[in-house]
């Protein structure tokens, strides 16, 4: 942990900055650097965690040696008798004693005292860690204590593996572990004049824990900037040192001038918490706790909460002037037992989306219409699983926030295994016994009544849902195909259901139905791809699908509350097919480099090793649709309404379930990954009744030492119906349920944050929503740049927000001293990466 404890908060104005020391405070954390992943949230230009391996220190030898002191110079002298000698050596001389060496021109050494008195070119070195030079010693080598005049040196490596450097005009070191400076300089550069330092009329090294500075001046280019009364550099062998950060200054137009501050306390080993205090000077106070604990090398908590007391300062609340203060709670964590159970949470709660936009600073926090939180215990042995899980999420959509729970649930399964007493035959089943409950809060009851045919969904506090399915399969292989047959039964009992009028009443039902699948696998189809002289190019697999099910039974689905996907099963007769594109190209297990690789890939086959040729996949489409027998899904669908039913999510999450078809939209899934550096894929859906393409996404990947690229964008169509479907549109003659949006988020970074300019750019574009509410349609941004000098670095970054509640601009600069820290963009207390 590189922290600058500051013990007393003076002129923290005078910063003109935003120097909020940031944490690396746990080796187990790793930052996710390479943003070639599915995420869509991952910024290039974060905070990024310094996660190289630390500098080797060395085992520590016995202070005093063998207890001998050996000399060597060109030039010796003696006076007085055994015992009590005065020895007087000049030229080169070099005295050793334990891990203590002190080197001069001169020496003169009292056997009887131990004293020892050095003049010219003094170096005093104690290990490997620290370095004393000066014009004069007195250093006593039986006590280890002595003084230096006009001084130079350094103390232990920090974390970092830089060396903190000092001058002064005296040295004393005042006991084993301690050492006194007087009007000392500090610095991580090794320029005649620093580009950064600190000054300090007196300062005491304690070996191996910290650097105390008394009335500090903090200075660049040897010019003062910023005075203090006290601070401390910790140069501890761990990662965590308590201690205050230094005070955090921004400002935007919305909040006023923003002065934050924060403390870190370590709790043994394992544990520390960081608690933290805002000003904003025209709204309010904030005020959070981040509490972290590792239990071992895979289990950890991450817990806290920050909160808000809105409309201390500035304009009063008013309806125009809202208060819009809240609290966020957090926490994240897997626990692994030695018996074998693990367990999990993820709590994400606040207590208004009108405080999640204002205050909470990532932009995926703040858009995001779900927020879940949940935690499991489960248990996996044999073939059997166990699981324990309590769950409260809420969707936010226009008009509604959907409440749901399932507290708590319980769940027992057994994976496919043979049975004995019939070859070739394979069984499984599930089991859940859960509560639930649902509730929904809507702001215009006629538009939900309009939309959903009913009142609001309110269930009792706790519901029962008790569901068993088990299923048997039988696998059946050929020379040419592969045939997977399975049944199932299943039974789900709910104690509360909807009547005619979708009112929730106490009266139970029984859910059974059978289900029936058949799965079809040809063999995989192959060609190999040459090109010129005969070389390998590629090659081309087709692996054709094809799957039947039939669901019978839900005769009543209208009447089931909906808690979540296993309530959406409804009967079905369809058929599933596709087909996968695979195109593999050769990678040389013993080739490093894409000079090695390009250099096998030309060999003739007979001198490659086959052992070291291994394939890559480098593209992949993947095409799927289903034909439905039964498009009205035995009743279950409502024409003119948005229907989600497991046989449409099971294909594509962007529903076309407000018609009755035949046909489904063909979901098209391509990956293109030509190497560890580049990651492309684009998902679509394309429908077949004269709607075309009716929603799109694509992911952009970029990844090198100097540039980093990540960008994803997604459009959705408000479909317009062909002519014979045309009866079923909503009031703005579309397809129920679809409707249009826009959404692009690039990131850019360019640079080595360790060297020269660096900088980039992350931003959120909601092209869609900004035409109905005349705004910009940036919704967020992050631009940085900065330049790092070999013991320091600087950065200005400035930031907006255009959402919901919030609009605001906010600069920030912050840089980082070598050996010390980074100041500037890190937040504590509000637990959301």
């Amino acid at each position: 942990m590189r922290l600058l404890s500051l013990i007393l908060v003076v002129f923290p104005l005078l910063c003109g900055a935003h120097p909020l020391l940031a944490q690396k405070t746990n080796p187990v954390e790793r930052q996710v650097t390479n943003p070639l992943t599915d995420t869509p949230n991952i910024n290039p230009i974060s905070t990024e965690q310094n996660i190289s391996q630390k500098p080797k220190r060395s085992s520590p030898i016995p202070e005093g040696g063998s207890g001998e002191l050996v000399v060597y110079s060109e030039k010796q002298s003696v006076e007085g008798e055994e015992g009590k000698r005065v020895l007087t050596h000049e030229g080169n001389v070099d005295v050793r004693y334990g891990i203590y060496r002190l080197q001069a021109d001169k020496v003169v050494i009292n056997e009887e005292t131990g004293r020892i008195e050095a003049q010219g070119n003094v170096i005093f070195d104690q290990g490997n860690d620290q370095r004393i030079t000066g014009a004069t010693a007195v250093w006593n080598y039986k006590t280890k204590l002595g003084h230096f005049a006009d001084s130079t040196g350094f103390t232990n490596q920090t974390n970092d593996g830089t060396v903190i450097y000092f001058t002064a005009d005296r040295v004393e070191r005042i006991s084993l572990d301690e050492i006194l400076i007087i009007n000392g300089k500090f610095t991580a550069c090794e320029e005649a004049v620093p580009k950064w330092s600190f000054t300090a009329a007196e300062a005491r090294i304690k070996v191996n824990e910290k650097v105390r500075l008394k009335r500090p001046s903090f200075r660049v280019k040897d010019i003062p900037i910023i005075p203090l009364p006290f601070a401390s550099i910790p140069i501890t062998p761990t990662d965590r040192s308590s201690g205050f950060l230094t005070p955090s200054v921004g400002y935007s137009a919305a909040k006023g001038l923003r002065i934050s501050n924060a403390y870190f306390q370590t709790l043994g080993r394992s544990a520390d918490v960081t608690g933290r205090f805002d000003i904003f000077t025209a709204r309010g106070i904030g005020y959070g706790l981040d509490f972290r604990v590792r239990g071992n090398s895979r289990s950890y908590l991450n817990a806290g909460f920050y909160a808000v007391k809105d409309r201390i300062f500035g304009k009063p609340a008013s309806p125009e002037n809202p208060d819009q203060g809240g609290s966020a709670v957090f926490a994240e964590g897997v626990h692994y037992f030695p018996n074998g159970f693990t367990a999990a949470v993820d709590v994400r709660l606040t207590s208004s989306l009108a405080f999640r936009q204002v205050f909470l600073d990532g932009v995926q926090q703040i858009i995001s219409p779900i927020e879940l939180s949940q935690g499991s215990v489960n248990k996996s042995w044999g073939n059997y699983t166990l699981n324990i899980l309590a769950r409260s999420q809420v969707i936010s959509i226009p008009n509604v926030r959907v409440n749901t729970k399932n507290l708590p649930s319980v769940s027992f399964e057994k994976r496919p295994s043979a049975l004995s007493f019939l070859n070739g035959v394979y069984f499984s089943f599930k089991t859940n016994l859960e509560g639930v409950a649902r509730r929904d809060e809507v702001d215009d009851l006629a538009l939900y009544q309009e939309m959903t045919g009913g009142d609001p969904t309110i269930t009792p506090a706790l519901g029962q849902r008790l569901d068993a399915y088990p299923q048997f399969m039988i696998p059946i292989r050929t020379k040419y195909f592969n045939f997977t047959a399975s049944g199932a039964v299943r039974v789900t009992y709910y104690s509360n259901s909807f009547n005619e009028l979708r009112q929730v009443i106490g009266r139970d039902i029984i859910r059974k139905y059978g289900e029936f699948e058949f799965d079809v696998r040809p063999v995989a189809f192959a060609k190999n791809y040459y090109g010129k002289d005969s070389i390998f190019r590629f090659r081309h697999v087709i692996e054709p699908f094809l799957t039947y099910r039939y669901i019978n039974g839900v005769d009543e689905f209208n009447r089931i509350i909906r808690f979540d996907q296993l309530d959406t099963i409804v009967d079905t007769n369809e058929i599933e097919y596709g087909v996968a594109n695979r195109f593999y190209t050769r990678r040389y297990a013993e080739a490093v480099t894409a000079a090695a690789q390009a250099r096998l890939a030309g060999d003739p086959a007979d001198e490659k090793k086959p052992l070291s040729v291994q394939p890559y996949e480098i593209f992949t489409v993947i095409v799927r649709g289903k034909y439905f027998f039964d498009e009205e899904f035995g009743g279950a669908l409502i024409p003119g309404r948005r229907n989600q039913l497991a046989p449409m999510t099971a294909l594509s999450f962007y529903t076309f379930g407000g018609v009755p078809r035949k046909w489904s939209p063909l979901n098209i899934d391509a990956t293109y990954r030509p190497q560890r550096t580049i990651f492309v894929n684009s998902r679509m859906d394309v429908g077949l009744n004269d709607d075309g393409l009716r929603a799109i996404s694509a992911t952009l990947g970029y990844d090198t030492p100097l540039v980093k690229i990540f960008q994803t964008f997604y459009y959705t169509r408000a479909v317009t119906l062909m002519p014979s479907l045309a009866q079923y549109a909503n009031a703005a003659g579309k397809e129920p349920g679809t409707l249009r949006g826009s959404q692009w988020s690039p990131s850019v970074f360019l640079g080595d944050r360790r060297r020269g300019i660096f900088g980039g750019a992350s931003m959120f574009f909601d092209f869609e929503n900004s035409r109905a509410t005349s705004r910009t349609p940036m919704v967020s941004s992050i631009f940085l740049a900065g330049f790092a000098f070999d013991c320091c670095a600087v950065t200005v970054q400035y930031n907006t927000f255009n959402v919901g509640a919030r609009f605001e601009n906010r600069i920030t600069f912050g840089f980082r001293l070598n050996g010390i820290g980074s100041f500037g963009t890190e937040q504590f207390g509000q637990g959301f990466k």
